[in-house]
């Protein structure tokens, strides 16, 4: 069987499988997700390959989080890993205490096994979503990893902060959860281009990077750690598969760190951009790189930070 098919089928037995235990029928989880039922069915039975645009209305459909569909495909380890630990240069120094301790081997280890699975997936799911759909399922599935290595947990709701807690958390209210007082936020970016890029999926973006820029929904954010990804794994069919490029952390962001926010009226979520003082602080706190000269180069300028 081809390994497109083994992930379709997986998909569609998680969602069969989490439709049935809370009781409704394909008509129904159709009706919730705006989508036919007999394309319910073909995605149930593994016929169809499903964008991430409607696997995400499917999980609000059936109010599980994204990831939790995929959560048992993707933890589970190869045995034999595309991209090795001379794929990344990490920074030794780096031990992170939030109710767990995070090293820099630990982080090492999730990018690793992120980077790798990203490669297990047909290259048509990326070609069907957009890049910032991609920094959420990367960051997920970094975040599944992280957890795992540090016996932390992904925070149970999906709007909580932070992202990785400790497994104390695991029965806390939703209020608690909500603004958990010990663990790890997580964000991702693919970086900004120069106006008028035309990239094409599979394509690397360093060439054209301007700048990289994590956004939070508030400027209250103290601690981050923050991963960049591009097109830069492994190469097939003239196309390069994403990749985790960069992780950086801070510990001591204060709000002159975030700008304004903005989109705070209609439909819009606000949002902040973070301000050159944080993204410095980001650069000094640097955790692991692409072990690519160009790309180290282009990271230590746009974050201003040496190794």
């Amino acid at each position: 069987m081809k390994r497109n098919d083994d992930i379709l089928k997986f998909v569609g037995n998680r969602i069969r499988n989490i439709r049935n235990s809370i009781g409704i029928s394909q008509e129904e989880l159709g009706f919730r997700s705006d989508l036919d039922r007999t394309y319910i069915s073909d995605v149930e039975l593994g016929k169809r390959n499903i964008s991430l645009i409607n696997l995400n209305a499917i999980a609000h459909a059936l109010n599980v989080q994204l990831y939790e569909i995929l959560s048992d495909y993707k933890i589970t380890p190869k045995k034999t890993l595309n991209l090795k630990d001379d794929f990344y240069i990490i920074n030794k120094k780096i031990e992170i205490e939030c109710g767990f301790t995070v090293s820099s081997e630990d982080i090492q280890f999730a990018a690793l096994m992120t980077s790798n699975q990203l490669e297990e997936l047909p290259f048509a799911l990326f070609q069907s979503i957009n890049l910032k759909a991609l920094s959420g399922m990367l960051g997920a599935l970094f975040a599944l990893f992280l957890a795992e290595r540090v016996g932390g947990i992904v925070n149970p709701i999906e709007k909580g902060h932070p992202d990785i807690i400790p497994e104390s958390g695991k029965n806390a209210s939703e209020e608690l959860l909500r603004n958990y007082p010990e663990g790890l936020e997580i964000k991702c970016t693919v970086g900004n281009v120069s106006k008028g890029s035309d990239l094409e999926t599979g394509q690397k973006r360093l060439p054209q990077l301007t700048g990289i820029t994590w956004q939070a929904h508030h400027r209250e954010v103290e601690s981050l750690m923050g991963l960049v990804t591009d097109f830069a794994g492994n190469i097939r069919d003239g196309k390069f598969y994403p990749a985790i490029t960069g992780v950086f952390y801070a510990g001591q962001l204060n709000m002159s760190d975030w700008g304004e926010i903005s989109g705070t009226t209609g439909r819009n979520t606000k949002v902040t951009g973070m301000a050159a003082s944080g993204k410095r602080k980001m650069g000094e706190g640097w955790v692991l790189l692409l072990n690519d000269n160009s790309y180290i180069d282009r990271y230590k300028k746009l974050l201003s930070f040496n190794l």
